[in-house]
């Protein structure tokens, strides 16, 4: 469970200070992606990872270009660049999460 909350704080703390600087932020999430799905690579997680980057995106960009909001940063379509990255590992942790918990 300590390295579910490490990876989802770590992921929310890189957001919260780089969200400023696109690039930079992107190769975080992207190492902070690497991480999770060398922690958690099953075919499952993996598969998981990129339903959610990909529906989650699509979602944000649909929502952003009918004015539901906006975000502060956008690169791409109204969204950051790191938005699908960050999407998909959060999907990953928190379904990790989800896991750890219900084995205990």
């Amino acid at each position: 469970m300590l390295e579910e909350v490490l990876a989802f704080s770590l992921l929310a703390a890189s957001i919260v200070l780089l969200w400023r600087n696109n690039l930079l932020l992107f190769t975080i999430v992207l190492v902070e992606a690497s991480v999770v799905l060398a922690l958690w690579h099953e075919k499952y997680d993996v598969t998981f990872f990129a339903v959610i980057a990909a529906l989650g995106t699509l979602a944000e960009i649909v929502f952003v270009n009918f004015g539901v909001w906006q975000y502060a940063n956008p690169t791409v379509l109204g969204i950051p660049l790191w938005f699908p990255l960050s999407f998909g590992t959060a999907a990953v942790v928190g379904e990790r999460l989800v896991r750890t918990i219900s084995r205990t």
